[in-house]
């Protein structure tokens, strides 16, 4: 007690009239958590948004046999039976290839189907140009 009465008298005598600011931690945290906060807002808020490109294809393809992977599709635009899959700029094919064909042969086949496999509306069921893992290899999928 008599410490702090010292150190008050000493910090009171070096500027008179002035009482010493003290702000605790906890009080430090949350200003310097708030300035964060408005700080990124404010960053993001001057970043401009992306367009949404419906036709690419996102999520996890979910491996099913062979060569084929699945994969849920929210959006067909027209006719499922005249889709065309491209990975990245290549357009792939065969389309509408029977599920076997795909499995067994792979090389860019395609076929979109309705729901069969516990999937809420259409589900793809394709291949990659080269019969690699579309989840690793780096490449986009569009369907359009």
């Amino acid at each position: 007690m008599r410490w702090t009465r010292a150190l008050w008298t000493r910090l009171a005598s070096k500027s008179p009239g002035k009482v010493p600011l003290r702000i605790s931690a906890s009080t430090r945290i949350v200003i310097g958590s708030t300035l964060f906060a408005l700080a990124s807002s404010a960053l993001l808020y001057l970043v401009p948004a992306s367009p949404i490109d419906r036709q690419l294809l996102r999520g996890t393809f979910h491996f099913y046999q062979g060569h084929a992977f699945l994969v849920p599709v929210k959006y067909v635009d027209g006719e499922i039976k005249t889709a065309r899959m491209y990975e990245d700029d290549r357009l792939l094919g065969p389309a509408n290839s029977t599920q076997q064909e795909i499995i067994d042969k792979g090389a860019g086949r395609f076929g979109l189907y309705r729901d069969r496999w516990g999937y809420f509306g259409p589900a793809l069921m394709f291949s990659t140009s080269d019969n690699t893992d579309p989840n690793t290899n780096g490449r986009k999928y569009h369907l359009r």
